[in-house]
């Protein structure tokens, strides 16, 4: 029997823009949720972003997604990245997506190689992410017509192996990169109904900012993300980051027929915590209280000291 996932609404609209849709959109929209705080940890979209600095950031991150609505998506991910010779950086990232009875878990390695360019201090880094991940349906959160039906007893599994790829141009002033996930394009299918089906398909990121001063308090980094979805979508982030004295930074984003985000945070040196918040302009805006996020980041020494 094939269940009308639409009219017993398995998971809500919500799905209709998430990383893996259940609905028989799939394979129209974008797979992988957006953050609103990437350009506090570009490791999160560039893998070839590992190991840029001399020491060892972690990072630890909630993302709630389109609050209000039930059973709406929420992400959570543990990073952390560092240089293990002159010109070699590794990271690795744990990563939970859960949008109701669905979710993706997994654990990502990542292989970066950094090369000087001249004496300007500008260098180029290339980088290789390996991903495993296991996507879980939980049958007993299904809405269904008739309980009776064994297909939609028990809980669907299924592992997956992936990868992406990336490269990262940067300078103390400035940073320009270009990353592809999901490369492996696996389809997924938890066995359910031929909706339960999506073939991943490969994201291509192209970002860049600049950072200079203003004034002498303030410092202003502009920057921006292009995002092309091999399904045919097109997105793009436009972003503008405010620090004052190096304590405290304010920033606000425009994202492309989704939100605008406003984002507030707290640095030193070895700490951020920060809260983002998206204010939905989609067609999710009369339902939704918003997204929100929250950063939390500490940066190490590097005991190894290449």
């Amino acid at each position: 029997m094939k269940v009308n996932l639409y009219k017993q609404h398995i998971i809500p609209l919500i799905t209709a823009t998430f990383f893996l849709t259940v609905l028989h959109l799939a394979g129209h929209t974008q797979q992988i949720p957006n953050f609103s705080m990437y350009n506090m940890n570009h490791y999160l979209v560039n893998p070839a972003a590992s190991g840029i600095t001399d020491r060892v950031p972690v990072s630890l991150s909630y993302r709630k997604i389109w609050a209000g609505i039930e059973q709406s998506p929420s992400v959570q991910y543990l990073s952390a990245s560092m240089l293990v010779a002159k010109d070699m950086g590794v990271g690795t990232r744990l990563f939970n997506y859960q949008a109701g009875p669905l979710r993706k878990t997994g654990l990502e390695g990542t292989y970066s190689y950094h090369l000087s360019l001249g004496q300007s201090g500008m260098k180029l880094s290339f980088g290789l992410s390996l991903l495993l991940y296991q996507f879980h349906l939980n049958k007993s959160d299904l809405f269904i017509e008739d309980i009776d039906d064994q297909v939609f007893f028990g809980d669907e599994h299924m592992f997956v192996p992936d990868a992406g790829i990336g490269t990262y141009l940067y300078h103390e002033d400035f940073f320009v990169g270009l990353s592809v996930p999901q490369l492996f394009q696996r389809n997924i299918d938890l066995k359910s109904d031929v909706v339960l089906q999506q073939k991943q398909v490969r994201h291509y990121y192209l970002h860049g900012g600049y950072r200079f001063d203003a004034g002498s308090d303030f410092k202003l980094e502009p920057s921006v993300m292009l995002k092309f979805i091999e399904a045919g979508i097109f997105q793009a982030d436009i972003n503008a980051l405010v620090t004052y004295k190096e304590m405290v930074n304010f920033g606000v984003s425009f994202r492309t027929s989704d939100a605008v985000a406003f984002q507030v945070g707290y640095c030193n040196p070895d700490l951020f915590i920060g809260y983002a918040y998206d204010l939905v302009i989609s067609g999710l805006r009369n339902n939704s209280f918003g997204s929100h996020e929250i950063l939390f980041s500490y940066t190490f020494d590097n005991f190894i000291r290449p």
